[in-house]
Parts: structure tokens; C-alpha cells; sequence
């Protein structure tokens, strides 16, 4: 009875240091989003992490999206969209029909308008592009989403995006809590 009592009690700093690490992991994830806006207990401020840090952490988003995303990008982005809706487009697909073709190649027409029209697209294509791509102010465009998101939101994405990150980061601190548990109940062992 006396070892059945002994050996419950060495049980207790495993179970009770896992708990107490996995509340305290959980409290700290918690922290990240909480509370909102700031709150005073015994004259300290707190407020978490992300809310606190959110007008720096946008401005640092924007920065390293801005210095990686440069206006070449948007350049071919906008070509391709450009050539994808003129292909798609009722003027392609009647030139492209097969009585327009025939009518053309019959009286020898459609090599020199084919190539053209072409001619007539890719500059067009060019200027268009060029225009959209000079005029499009996209560190400003970024700065406006970033505006209208509200903390909710990117609280409800990084939780979506780390859901496992952060279950693990838990169950770290009820493992790490067990197993400091377990070496006082050790030490305890050896030492009466």
C-alpha cells in the first residue's frame, strides 16, 4: 500500500508539469491575438502581440512584397491577360471562323490581314500594357487592402494557416512539462 501511495504521489510533477506546460502554451498562442486593444491590470498595459504590432508588421509586409513583386512582373501578368482576352475575344473567333477563312484564303487575302492583325495586336498589346503597368501604383494598392483587413481576419487566417504549428507548439509544452515532472520525480526518488 505504502509503494502504491509512493508510486501515485511521483506521478503527480509528470502530470501536473504537462498540464501546467500545456496552459501555459496555450495562454501564450492566446497572448499572440489578445486583447485586442489595451488593457491595464496593476498599472502594466498589455495588449497582444498582433494587434499591438499590427501597423508595423503590415508596413514590413508591404515593404518585403514591394521589394520582391517589381512592375516587370505585373508587365507580363497584364500581356498574357491581354492576349488571353483578344483570343477569347467575338472579333478572334469570327476572323478565326471557318467561313471568314475561307472567303480570305480564296481571293488570297488571308496571309497579309492575318499577319496585320497581328502586327495591329502586339503593338497594341505593347502600348496597353506599358500604359496599365506605368500608371498602376501597386505599394499603394497593397497599403489600402492591408487597411480594410481587420485584425479578425488575419486572427482567423494564421490560425487556419498554423492550426498544426500551433497545436504542436502546445503539445511541446505538455511534453516538456511532463518530462520536467518526471525528472523532479526522480530526483525526488533518489533523494528520500
Amino acid at each position: 500500500m505504502v509503494i502504491l501511495d509512493r508510486f501515485f504521489i511521483l506521478l503527480i510533477p509528470p502530470f501536473l508539469g504537462a498540464f501546467i506546460g500545456y496552459l501555459t502554451n496555450v495562454v501564450a498562442i492566446r497572448l499572440l491575438f489578445h486583447p485586442k486593444k489595451p488593457v491595464k491590470i496593476l498599472g502594466i498595459k498589455f495588449q497582444g502581440l498582433i494587434p499591438a504590432k499590427s501597423d508595423e508588421l503590415a508596413r514590413r509586409f508591404i515593404d518585403i512584397v514591394s521589394d520582391y513583386v517589381e512592375k516587370e512582373d505585373f508587365r507580363e501578368l497584364i500581356h498574357e491577360a491581354i492576349d488571353k482576352t483578344f483570343r477569347e475575344s467575338r472579333f478572334a473567333k469570327v476572323l478565326g471562323s471557318q467561313p471568314v477563312i475561307a472567303i480570305l484564303e480564296k481571293y488570297g487575302f488571308r496571309e497579309k490581314i492575318a499577319d496585320q492583325i497581328s502586327e495591329i495586336v502586339s503593338r497594341a498589346q505593347a502600348r496597353l500594357t506599358s500604359s496599365i503597368v506605368d500608371n498602376m501604383d501597386f505599394r499603394k494598392f497593397l497599403e489600402k487592402k492591408i487597411a480594410e483587413f481587420s485584425e479578425e481576419e488575419a486572427e482567423l487566417i494564421f490560425k487556419k494557416f498554423a492550426k498544426n504549428e500551433m497545436r504542436f507548439i502546445e503539445m511541446s509544452g505538455a511534453f516538456l512539462g511532463f518530462i520536467i515532472g518526471l525528472v523532479q520525480s526522480i530526483i525526488f526518488m533518489v533523494a528520500y
